[in-house]
């Protein structure tokens, strides 16, 4: 009887903390974007040319721990730890869907980039 009760408590505290640790994984790309943005409407350079030359680095060594690749690792974490739980909430789903479109935009640029260097 008690196992019953306390069982929705669990999955829901289970839920709040994959959200809070998708939140922190989202928190690498999220600096990047920032910086992109900082770059494109301000013309700032110091913080944007410190992460963007790893996204260029060719070719992509997996034993390499380059910033992209830390990035990116952390994006692909947090959609799958939020996009395949067991009980979705609608925090994780939240997390998961940013994740997926920081990881298409952050794809799209690394594309882009490659095309014009």
């Amino acid at each position: 009887m008690t196992n019953q009760l306390t069982h929705p408590k669990m999955t829901s505290l289970q839920s709040f903390i994959s959200g809070l640790l998708g939140i922190a994984l989202l928190l690498p790309a999220s600096f990047f974007m920032l910086t992109l943005l900082a770059r494109v409407i301000f013309g700032t350079k110091s913080w944007y040319y410190s992460i963007a030359p790893s996204f260029l680095q060719s070719p992509f060594d997996p034993l390499a721990w380059h910033k992209a690749q830390f990035i990116l690792g952390c994006l692909l974490m947090a959609i799958l730890l939020n996009g395949t739980s067991y009980r979705r909430h609608w925090l994780n789903l939240a997390i998961a869907l940013q994740g997926l479109l920081l990881l298409v935009v952050l794809v799209a640029y690394t594309l882009i980039q490659h095309i014009r260097y």
